[in-house]
């Protein structure tokens, strides 16, 4: 008897001890169950190479991703900067304005003065 048959349907000492064991039953499963292991490792090595190209791509957009970065940095420093510049003038025109109106409280003061200086002068005088 030979140590393996040649062909799926010719039976050699193997086959023989696998019929009398009982594992010829588990043959089928068996070889169903490569099938399946083979599909998903085909499955896999097409993911990793998706993944490979992406990372690749993602590799070559980072260069992008950081001028972006900086972009939106400086912009964000020229916006901080117009800021307080505003408020800068926001607070010179308060200082002005406050002047300005104590200016005009001196002023008003000062016409009343007048007034009352020339009420006082036109005032017929007691001799």
């Amino acid at each position: 008897m030979k140590p393996k048959g040649s062909t799926e349907h010719e039976d050699g000492l193997l086959e023989y001890l696998e019929d009398i064991i009982g594992t010829s039953d588990y043959k089928q499963k068996i070889d169903e169950a490569f099938k399946e292991l083979e599909s998903h490792a085909e499955q896999r090595v097409q993911k990793l190479n998706k993944l490979k190209f992406v990372e690749r791509e993602k590799a070559a957009l980072e260069d992008e991703k950081r001028e972006a970065e900086n972009f939106l940095r400086l912009k964000n420093e020229l916006v901080r900067a117009q800021s307080r510049y505003w408020q800068w003038i926001l607070w010179k025109c308060f200082q002005a304005e406050a002047n300005y109106q104590t200016q005009e409280v001196s002023l008003s003061f000062f016409r009343f003065s007048v007034t009352v200086v020339e009420a006082v002068n036109r005032a017929p005088r007691p001799n």
